[in-house]
Parts: structure tokens; C-alpha cells; sequence
């Protein structure tokens, strides 16, 4: 205390003055430089008030007159501390105040995050082991398609070094070998053998079913699903294979046995479809694309007798189903499901909060969330349950309507509303799949229209005037629909033969014109010109 009074000029005032300021000074609890200056106020107003008295005893009686006068030290430290503080800059109540602000809403953040890292997930379902059993039949032993299908992969002979060249080059087609190729693509097609009798054993088999291993229950598990894409590599090497053959032997005149291994390929594509992952679905939905196309290059290309083209008829109606569902989303539900059940405590009784990781599968948006964190008010983890419900029940209502469904603009058909930030940004995804299963819908009655055309030709010697005209003739059950267009597929008499054709993606009759890619070419399937499926058009993308 003597050193603050020396400082403070106070060493001829009396005791009780400078104790008194000590303890101003003390009781203000404030920054350094406010302190020193109320010290040094005080020090030169006692020292003004006492420099006229005569001796020191009439300075200490003055003084004390004066503490009396200023009451209670305490009082005075807290007056002098809001003084100084009203007294501060504009600038620095600014800052100090935006300082405890800050503090606050810091702090009140902290609090509304505690729920996401205070508990843990409780893993209830194995849903890997859900998805092996789904599609399994429940009753007696029945044979599965799909130990066939695997076999053929096992069994799959990769062409030599020349002839894996050879089929790489851009444009190359079996028809265009020359006789040493031939001996080569031949040698290679019989080796195969053994592999594609492994596929048409499998797709002659009524069911099939996805297997997955239970041991790796994690659905985002890398290795899981790099399995799968092994298994789907393998499907598509040996599908090519018995292309190729389907070439080979139709160039040497057995079209009955190249129609033949291209409804082996139709087959094993409907058997993947509407099972297990969306991925192996949509895998499902190419390989039987590629053995309608092939089927269509054949009937193209040659004359099929009326009796092949009777029994080809006859397989592929037996199989053909215009209501059959080809894809399933209940695996991609499930997905969701596990990853709420990973990311979300859990009661026990459906309920349980969001942690950390599972704020992105919660219920409603992203402005939604923050406000309900705001709010400690959290999506909990039945309310994320029901939107992936709700977002999967539309979502597969869509894939069941026709995209020229009547009562729907063209943005509504396909669209799939989600309240949900991360299932809004997968329903893009989902809608174009929409278009794929729509795509092959029109491509498999499109092909039945034209083996029905080409044998009401057979018989009659002439092509019919309208669709109808086949139906009537008991070749087809019912005029083949247009999802993309106003009626039936778009069909009219041409003067060497017939025309038929879809509307396609952009649901305009462009007359039978071919869509284009960007650099001009002819595509079958672009969104920019009718699908024409007769004649069969050569050398289209």
C-alpha cells in the first residue's frame, strides 16, 4: 500500500485518506489503468482539500470528516467502476460487448451439440443377413439361378493376347473377320463352351436370389460392395462372350440357335432385376437390353424362317410379364435404415436421438435441422424412419406409372419429392433409373410387336396396315402401348417394309427421326429424337 501511495503522490496525506483510497481502489476490480487513474482523482482532491490546514493533527481530522463524507468504501468502488465504464469509447463497448456475445452464443452452441457426441449407437439388425433372406424362397428346396450364373464366371475363358487386340480395335464385328480371325474367335467361342452351357442351365431356372456374405453386416462396408462389383465384372464378360457367338453363328446360318442364347441373355437379365441391390438391378436391366438388341440385330440381318420365329415368339411371350416390377428399392431403403441405426442412440422402442454422424439422415431440411438444434428440438430417430418410408413409397410408386402418366406435367412424372437434404440429392439419381426401367418396358413390347409383324408377313404376305390388324389375327394379345407418347408404339407401312418406333424422352413424334449425340450422330436411345426400333438401323451408337 505505501508503494501504490508513493506512486500515487498520496505520502502527506493523513492514514485514514489513504487507507480509505486503498480501499476504493482494491474494492473496484477493474483494468490497471482505470484503478490508477480513480487513485489518482482521489489522492489530488484530498490533497486540494487539506493543503490550507495548519498542522497534521488538523489535517487528520479534516481527513476523516471526508471519508465520513464519502460513506462506504465498498459502494464508492462500484460507482467509480460503472463510471469508468460509461466513460469508456463507443468502439470498446462495441467490442466488449460483441465479445460476451460471442461467449454466449459459443456456449450456448456447446450445449445444443452435447446430444450429438453424449450416447452411442446399439447395432440391432444384421440387414446384410435381412438381404440374403428377403428373396429366398421360405418353402422346400428350390434351386437358385444364380449358383449357375456364378458357375459360368468360374468357368469364363479370357481370349488370347491377339484376339482380346483384335476385338478392342473401335468398329470391330465378328461378320468383318477375316478366315485366320475366324479360327481364333472360334477356338476361343468353344472353349467358352462349358461357361455359356452354365448360363442357359441358369437362365432356364424359375427363380433366383441375391447371395450376400452375413459375416461383413456393415452395408458401407468398401469390401461388401467391392464383392459385388467383382461378381457384376464377371456377369459382363461372360454375357459379351455369348454375344459374340450369337454373331458367329448367326453369320453361319443357325439363327435358331443365335435367337435362342439371345433370350439366355434376356433371361439372366430378368433374373437380376427387382432383387438385392439397385446396383445389380440396373446391371439386370443392361444385360437384358443387350439381348433384346441383339435379338433385333438378328431379325434384322436375316430371314428367320416362320416356324423359328413362331417358337421365338412363343419363349419370350411366356417370360413377358408388362406389369412385372424390375426394380426393387427395398435394399436401398434398407441401406438407410442401417445407417440410421449406426448413427442414432437407441431406446429400445424405436426412439433415440441423432449423434454426430447421423444429422444427414435426420428428418427435414438443412435450415429445418438448424433451427431445430437452435431450438433443442432434434429429428429423433422415428421421425427419420418415417421420411425414409415416406421418401421410398414415392419413390416406388414413380418407377410403377408410365412416364406419360395422364393428370402429370413432365416434370411431375418422374419426380420424387424428399424432405430430406441427403435423400433430395439421391432423387435425381433415382428419377433417371426411372427413364431406364421405362426405356426397357418399351423395348421388350416394341420387339414383341415385331416378331408378331414379321410373322402376320409370314402368313399373310403382306405387312398389316395397323397394329390393330395384328391383333386381330391373333398374334399379339393387345396393341403395344407407348409410355413416352400419346397411344400405342407410333407403327405405319413404309414401301420396303414397315416402320415402328417410340416417341422417346422428349415425348414428341419427331416422324421416326433417330436422336443424335452432340457430335451428330445417329443414338438410339437420345433424348432428342424418336427410338426407332424397325428397321433395325446399322452401325447406331
Amino acid at each position: 500500500m505505501a508503494r501504490q501511495a508513493d506512486n500515487g503522490g498520496s505520502a502527506d496525506l493523513p492514514k485514514c485518506a489513504v487507507e480509505f483510497i486503498g480501499q476504493v481502489i482494491r474494492g473496484m476490480r477493474y483494468r490497471r489503468k482505470a484503478r490508477d487513474d480513480v487513485q489518482a482523482e482521489l489522492t489530488a482532491h484530498f490533497t486540494d482539500e487539506l493543503k490550507d490546514c495548519a498542522n497534521a493533527a488538523e489535517k487528520e481530522q479534516k481527513a476523516q470528516k471526508m471519508v465520513e463524507g464519502f460513506g462506504d468504501a465498498k459502494l464508492l468502488a462500484i460507482l467509480c467502476r460503472r463510471a469508468k465504464k460509461r466513460c469508456r469509447p463507443l468502439w470498446h463497448k462495441i467490442l466488449v460487448r460483441g465479445a460476451l456475445g460471442l461467449g454466449v452464443i459459443f456456449l450456448y452452441l456447446v450445449l445444443c451439440t452435447l446430444p450429438l457426441i453424449l450416447g452411442r449407437p446399439t447395432i440391432r439388425v444384421n440387414y446384410v443377413q435381412w438381404m440374403s433372406e428377403r428373396w429366398r424362397p421360405q418353402a422346400g428346396e428350390v434351386e437358385n439361378a444364380r449358383v449357375y450364373y456364378d458357375k459360368a464366371v468360374e468357368l469364363y475363358v479370357k481370349p488370347s493376347q491377339g484376339l482380346e487386340g483384335m476385338m478392342a480395335a473401335p468398329g470391330w464385328k465378328v461378320r468383318d473377320c477375316n478366315e485366320a480371325e475366324q479360327a481364333l474367335l472360334s477356338e476361343w467361342l468353344a472353349q467358352n463352351g462349358p461357361a455359356f452351357d452354365m448360363l442357359r442351365r441358369g437362365a432356364g431356372v424359375e427363380r433366383y436370389w441375391p447371395l450376400y456374405d452375413a459375416a461383413r453386416p456393415d452395408l458401407a462396408d468398401p469390401s461388401f460392395l467391392g464383392d459385388s462389383f467383382r461378381e457384376f465384372a464377371g456377369y459382363r464378360r461372360v454375357v459379351f462372350a455369348l454375344r459374340d457367338r450369337i454373331d458367329y453363328v448367326a453369320e453361319r446360318g443357325r439363327l435358331d440357335e443365335a435367337l435362342d442364347d439371345c433370350l439366355v441373355i434376356q433371361g439372366f437379365g430378368r433374373h437380376l432385376q427387382a432383387k438385392g441391390l439397385l446396383m445389380e438391378q440396373l446391371v439386370g436391366i443392361a444385360i437384358e437390353a443387350l439381348g433384346t438388341g441383339r435379338l433385333r440385330d438378328v431379325l434384322g440381318r436375316y430371314t428367320v424362317p416362320l416356324p423359328v420365329l413362331e417358337r421365338i415368339q412363343s419363349r419370350m411371350m411366356s417370360d413377358f410379364n408388362a406389369d412385372r416390377r424390375v426394380i426393387d428399392l427395398e435394399s436401398e431403403k434398407v441401406l438407410w435404415y442401417d445407417r440410421i441405426q449406426r448413427t442414432f442412440t437407441d431406446d429400445g422402442e424405436g426412439g433415440g436421438h441423432a449423434l454426430g454422424g447421423g444429422m444427414p439422415y435426420a428428418a427435414g431440411g438443412w435450415t429445418g435441422n438448424l433451427l431445430g438444434i437452435l431450438r433443442f428440438d432434434y429429428p429423433d430417430r422415428r421421425e427419420a424412419v418415417a421420411m425414409v418410408e415416406q421418401y421410398f413409397k414415392e419413390a416406388q410408386q414413380t418407377f410403377e406409372r408410365p412416364p406419360n402418366a395422364k393428370g402429370l406435367g413432365l416434370d411431375a412424372q418422374t419426380h420424387i419429392p424428399a424432405e430430406n437434404l441427403l435423400l433430395g440429392l439421391t432423387a435425381p439419381a433415382y428419377e433417371r433409373v426411372v427413364q431406364q426401367v421405362w426405356r426397357l418396358r418399351t423395348n421388350e413390347a416394341a420387339t414383341l410387336a415385331i416378331l408378331a409383324i414379321l410373322r402376320y408377313e409370314g402368313e399373310k404376305g403382306r405387312y398389316p396396315a395397323d397394329l390393330a390388324e395384328v391383333v386381330q389375327a391373333g398374334l399379339l394379345p393387345d396393341v403395344p402401348q407407348d409410355p413416352f407418347g400419346a397411344g400405342p408404339l407410333t407403327y405405319r407401312q413404309t414401301t420396303d417394309g414397315f416402320l415402328l418406333y417410340s416417341w422417346g424422352e422428349n415425348h414428341k413424334d419427331d416422324g421416326g427421326r433417330l436422336g443424335t449425340t452432340s457430335n451428330g450422330r445417329p443414338r438410339m436411345w437420345a433424348n432428342n429424337g424418336d427410338w426407332v426400333f424397325w428397321p433395325v438401323k446399322r452401325d447406331v451408337q
